[in-house]
């Protein structure tokens, strides 16, 4: 296929394509020697969303072949005209539930000496 034709993979030249996350759609500078994770480190400048909680969808490519930071970009088949859709959400927005209850005791932390008060020990005689 000619370099110029619009199904051709990605080659070594610099060219820019469109992610679309969040209902918007942002520009990206693409080279085909780059990784993946570079890919992603510069949409990570544009939306704030880190590296690790970003998803790359591209239609018929399995989201297996995106999922590998070290990959070339000009080894996936990409059309010059590259769309791609991100899932990910910016670490700020992410809601941990902290787990610090004080009636859960780690036996693994116990030396074998201690001993635990058990609660409603006398049901279990």
């Amino acid at each position: 296929m000619a370099a110029g034709s619009s199904s051709s993979k990605m080659g070594e030249e610099q060219e820019e394509g469109s992610i679309k996350w969040s209902g918007k759609e942002y520009t990206v500078r693409l080279c085909g020697d780059d990784t993946l994770g570079e890919l992603k480190r510069r949409i990570c400048q544009l939306t704030t969303v880190l590296p690790k909680c970003q998803k790359l969808l591209y239609p018929k490519l399995l989201p297996s072949k995106l999922a590998d930071d070290a990959v070339l970009l000009s080894s996936l088949p990409f059309k010059s005209s590259l769309k791609l859709t991100m899932i990910g959400t910016i670490e700020d927005d992410i809601i941990v539930d902290p787990v610090d209850s004080p009636d859960i005791v780690d036996d693994f932390e116990l030396g074998q000496d201690e001993a635990v008060d058990i609660k409603d020990n006398h049901l279990n005689n």
